[in-house]
């Protein structure tokens, strides 16, 4: 049996995962440098380059996509088993790992409607940022924006959404009501950071250019809010207005203190998620399984 050191498989499967070595060894708990001592290993014991690099960014190279899948699978595999055989007794919890945008309107509700029809069936909700290694840390169901992060997992897509101008009534009256939108200063828009995965989310200088209005904001004097959740509840304490996704303005219970003071929403570019660990389906725990399932059901819309 001919095979690289495992650490130089773990070092070439996190840095794929994870989009770079600073990530990868962020996570194995070594240096940038020794992280990529290890793929520069794997490379030597299989005589292919896995990696084109640059100055700025690593690309895969036709050898390390073609190489990738069956290691990623590998390894997930022998965690997988490992976790069953350290384990002294079966979890009774179901864990759900989400963003914190989803967390309170969308995460919550379907918790509580689950725990109506299954009351003795724990559940522990966790909020947290992409990526999370839903095997190590025992996740059951990922729930988060865009699945591009979890390509050996199975995925589910939720919904897709439409972000809108969003503002408080008095908020209008003050700085909307006579000039529109273009007339709002730059210092009093508030901008959605979407993290440095994303960079083709709704903008405002998206939203002026598809109004046909010739203005670029000042980001620098604006607000930034790390997420649409944030944004959303500074646009709803009137500091400003942001482009909100709607499935977070449909659940405002008080609707009518607040205004979307334009028809035209920019549409996410991609749908919201559920993702579930892919497990052995021969190993799977029978009944826990179908809980699993069960809470899924809650969190995905069904079709209309």
């Amino acid at each position: 049996m001919r095979l690289p050191p495992l650490n130089s498989l773990k070092a070439f499967e996190a840095t794929v995962r994870l989009g770079g070595f600073t990530s990868a060894a962020d996570e194995l708990g070594v240096s940038p440098a020794a992280v990529s001592m290890q793929v520069k290993k794997a490379e030597e014991f299989l005589g292919k380059t896995l990696f084109r690099r640059t100055h700025n960014s690593l690309l895969l190279t036709d050898a390390g996509r073609s190489y990738y899948p069956a290691i990623a699978d590998a390894l997930m595999g022998i965690s997988t088993v490992t976790d069953q055989l350290l384990e002294t007794e079966a979890r009774s919890r179901i864990v759900i790992s989400t963003i914190q945008s989803l967390a309170e309107i969308w995460v919550v509700p379907a918790v509580s409607r689950f725990r109506k029809h299954y009351p003795g069936t724990g559940i522990e909700l966790r909020i947290e940022p992409d990526p999370v290694d839903l095997l190590r840390t025992q996740a059951d169901i990922r729930i988060t924006y865009e699945s591009h992060l979890y390509p050996q997992h199975s995925s589910v897509p939720m919904f897709r959404d439409t972000a809108y101008p969003y503002c408080t009534r008095d908020f209008y009256n003050r700085y909307i009501a006579k000039g529109g939108i273009a007339a709002v200063p730059d210092n009093l828009l508030i901008h959605t950071d979407w993290g440095e995965q994303y960079a083709s989310h709704p903008t405002w200088a998206g939203w002026f250019r598809a109004e046909g209005v010739a203005k670029t904001p000042d980001m620098r004097k604006g607000l930034r809010a790390g997420g649409a959740a944030v944004a959303f509840a500074l646009a709803v304490q009137g500091t400003g207005i942001a482009l909100v996704p709607k499935f977070l303005t449909d659940a405002k219970p008080d609707k009518d203190q607040f205004t979307f003071p334009a028809r035209r929403g920019l549409p996410l570019p991609y749908d919201y998620f559920a993702i579930t660990p892919r497990t052995d389906t021969a190993t799977a725990a029978g009944q826990r399984e179908r809980l699993v399932k069960k809470m899924l059901n809650e969190l995905v819309p069904a079709s209309p």
